[in-house]
């Protein structure tokens, strides 16, 4: 080995065994003055704590610092005078790791350099009368304490580990709770004050500035490093700006506490890029966090927030929180927008001295643009005004293809085809999905060249334009032209008050609509008139209920359960074999069916005027007619409404002039015909220049009686009487028929397809032999005079009409 070598490792080897020894004295020393080296180390420490520093023991740590000699304070204590009643000690430490100044200890003095706390609890407490027992941390009075010792030294760094931090203000309602899982910091004085630096990793418990609002950052692990700075001339206490973490998420904070102001104040500048939406709004209070809570951003957002206030009683701070959101993706209260862009404001003080509560509170989105289902949607600006009642506003902007509606709307509801519009609305209302109170909708709906089917009813529609107004709470309808089939209609109409009933009372929606048209074919319609039909996954779809949107589920309740009024004006009107024109109609649409008030209409060569129903019930639907029928042609009549549902006397059997009063109800069909055997009611009729042809219950009597008479074409010049109709039977008052070829008075029952028993009494005498006769008494009594038959018409075996000689039982 050289001798330098040898030489170097000596000399190293004496300074070790040199400090190693000295270290051992010194470890002597401490043991050998244990009494009074705890006995400054408690008056140093009591100087900065206005009261009596208990520790129960106290024992050198010769490892934790080599060479620095540290020790172990155990069972450290501070409380109050009043710890009895509150039971919340200042200080409750289960060790406290002292670093002494080490040629202190040589001179015989103690000099504490650095304080390490581990495992224990500080609870500063206020209650609600204003007691705390903060003052034990306001130090002594030197002044007044003639035998203190010369200034303390500065403790230059300090660290806590597994230390809860409890600061309880009953008085102001505050309450702040910190669990220290790790903490090392520097402290260095200077002429100023004192500036440090720590290292924290801290669980924040609780951080409530007004406990009736909730905690801030709750549950949230703050994590460092931190740079603070108090300046003693101001008392202020300043944080930098810097870079810390909540749960790992950077942020950027800047602050200032400032002591001097009574109560103090704080100021805190909070900066996040990149921060995900959800996380950001469980740094807030829990009012707030559930007030944002239906809304998320796919993407993060950059946020900045300004939080200022006052430690005072009943104190909530000024909150300002700004973010931008670039291309992301928002969905909340049943809504999904795409391609989202604009800024973004919260304020929780709209009026300045009104106070910071959720009342005086916005949320303002500024440059919005968006596509809802692919709908582009625009708005300058939309804000969320008072979040205890919360209340949008905004003007919204689109045009688009209204194919894109189909399913933005729901497709179960209408289907679109083609067409553009464009939509250019204001609206103050309500934000709070469960809300049913109006709201303000001021502006335009435009439709051009549209073309859609209205799936529950099963209606195609063409060439539709339309213009919607919507004015100070009403809805109106204007320029409406749509075609269905070979049907061309003109509309215009309203909904009065539709926003104060569209949500809370949709069945008292009443649409007003005026109709013209040179022709309409109502067998285009037949679906308006019949059962709405039941989508087939309705079950499935009431299973995703909740994604629809609120506003397709409401139209779909509104149509469903609206009521429409028509007044129409038909050039021409074709339903089934029926034809009309000129007609006028009062039309109202109801949840029960439809009814027909005051209508006129020129048919089958002369006038109708008529009122009716078509009521929808849960057995079939039923309908009712009242109907005036003047000077038509009775052989047209019954080829237009089919025979009215009977084949006993059809259009080829009759000819006339025909005048009635109708007063009937029956069965209606899902195709709108009439249910068979249904009708129920009675007509008073009027036939003049009658004729009856091939009727074959008296072709039949011709051939049994009449064989040199012509029966099968039997003419009239009137015939009055009134039919009752219960059913599959028509019940025939006394009844004369003056015919061309015999004269018969009936009475009795005619059964469709059974059920006939009709008396008949048939003069032989040939009425040819009294046409000559004007005397109308003379006439009767020679109808009557000569041979009399008694007729009954029975149904025969075979189901056919049978008649047999007599009166019958």
């Amino acid at each position: 080995m050289p001798r330098w070598l040898r030489i170097t490792l000596i000399t190293a080897g004496s300074l070790v065994l040199l400090v190693v020894v000295l270290w051992l004295v010194l470890a002597l020393v401490i043991r050998s003055r244990k009494a009074d080296i705890l006995a400054e180390i408690t008056r140093q420490l009591s100087e900065r704590l206005n009261g009596d520093l208990v520790i129960r023991d106290m024992e050198p740590s010769l490892v934790r610092s080599f060479p620095q000699i540290s020790v172990t304070l155990k069972d450290v204590s501070l409380k109050d005078s009043l710890y009895d009643r509150h039971h919340h000690a200042l200080l409750d430490l289960k060790e406290v790791y002292v670093k002494v100044h080490t040629f202190a200890l040589i001179r015989r003095s103690v000099s504490i350099r650095e304080v390490s706390i581990e495992h224990g609890e500080v609870y500063l407490y206020t209650d609600s009368l204003g007691y705390s027992n903060g003052y034990l941390l306001k130090g002594k009075d030197r002044k007044k304490d003639s035998t203190a010792a010369k200034p303390s030294p500065v403790i230059s760094a300090f660290s806590f580990k597994d230390v809860r931090i409890t600061l309880e203000n009953q008085q102001k309602w505050k309450h702040f709770q910190f669990d220290v899982k790790q903490l090392e910091g520097r402290m260095q004085e200077n002429d100023s004050g004192w500036q440090a630096r720590i290292h924290p990793e801290i669980l924040i418990a609780d951080m409530q500035f007004n406990t009736t609002k909730g905690s801030y950052a709750k549950g949230k692990t703050l994590s460092g490093p931190m740079d603070l700075k108090f300046i003693a001339a101001d008392k202020k206490l300043r944080i930098p700006q810097q870079m810390i973490r909540f749960d790992q998420q950077p942020v950027q904070l800047a602050g200032e506490f400032i002591f001097s102001e009574t109560p103090p104040a704080f100021h805190l500048q909070i900066n996040a890029d990149n921060i995900p939406f959800k996380f950001a709004t469980t740094l807030v209070t829990p009012n707030i966090t559930a007030k944002l809570s239906p809304i998320d951003f796919a993407q993060p957002l950059n946020v900045a927030a300004d939080i200022r206030g006052h430690m005072k009683f009943r104190d909530t701070p000024y909150v300002r929180v700004t973010w931008q959101v670039r291309d992301n993706r928002l969905t909340g209260a049943n809504l999904a927008l795409e391609k989202v862009n604009f800024d973004g404001a919260f304020l929780n003080e709209v009026f300045p001295g009104q106070g910071h509560n959720d009342a005086n509170s916005r949320l303002s989105v500024y440059r919005f643009s968006a596509e809802y289902d692919s709908i582009p949607v625009t708005a300058d600006t939309i804000r969320i005004l008072n979040l205890q009642k919360p209340l949008l506003t905004g003007r919204f902007r689109s045009k688009f293809p209204l194919v894109r509606l189909t399913h933005a709307l729901d497709h179960h509801l209408f289907h679109f085809n083609a067409g553009q519009a464009e939509v250019d609305l204001q609206y103050a209302g309500s934000w709070d999905a469960k809300d049913t109170l109006a709201g303000s909708l001021e502006g335009f709906v435009q439709i051009k060249d549209g073309a859609f089917t209205y799936v529950p009813r099963n209606l195609a529609v063409s060439d539709c334009n339309a213009r919607l107004d919507f004015t100070q709470g009403h809805l109106y309808l204007r320029d409406i032209r749509v075609q269905s089939g070979a049907s061309k209609v003109e509309m215009d109409g309203s909904i009065l008050n539709i926003l104060n009933l569209y949500f809370s009372a949709p069945e008292k929606i009443v649409l007003n609509w005026n109709v013209r048209s040179p022709m309409i074919n109502l067998n285009e319609f037949q679906s308006l008139f019949g059962r709405r039909a039941k989508d087939k996954s309705h079950a499935q779809t009431r299973q995703n209920r909740h994604m629809r949107a609120r506003f397709s589920r409401q139209l779909d309740t509104m149509l469903e359960l609206s009521s429409v009024h028509m007044k129409v004006a038909l050039d021409k009107v074709r339903y089934r074999k029926f034809n009309a024109s000129n007609v006028k109609a009062d039309v109202q649409m109801g949840q029960d069916g439809v009814r027909f008030n005051n209508v006129g209409l020129n048919a089958v060569g002369g006038q109708m005027q008529l009122s009716g129903a078509i009521i929808q019930q849960p057995k079939g639907d039923r309908f009712n007619v009242d109907a005036d029928i003047r000077q038509v042609q009775v052989d047209q009549l019954f080829h237009a409404f089919e025979n009215f549902g009977q084949d006993g006397i059809t259009a080829k059997n009759l000819r006339g002039v025909f005048s009635a009063k109708v007063k009937v109800t029956g069965g209606v069909k899902e195709d709108i015909s009439i249910q068979p055997k249904s009708i129920n009611g009675s007509v008073s009729f009027n036939l003049n220049k009658g004729a009856l042809l091939n009727f074959e219950p008296l072709v039949n009597v011709g051939k049994f009686v009449f064989r040199k008479r012509d029966m099968s074409n039997i003419t009239f010049e009137n015939i009055r009487n009134t039919l009752d109709i219960r059913g599959n039977k028509i019940y025939i008052h006394p009844m004369l028929i003056a015919s061309s070829v015999l004269n018969i008075e009936v009475e009795g029952t005619y059964g469709i397809p059974k059920g006939t028993d009709i008396k008949l009494k048939v003069p032989l005498r040939n009425p040819k032999k009294d046409e000559l006769v004007t005397d109308a008494e003379e006439l009767r009594k020679r109808r009557k005079s000569g041979i009399v038959v008694n007729l009954h018409a029975v149904d025969g075996d075979d189901g056919k009409v049978k008649f047999k000689l007599g009166k019958g039982d």
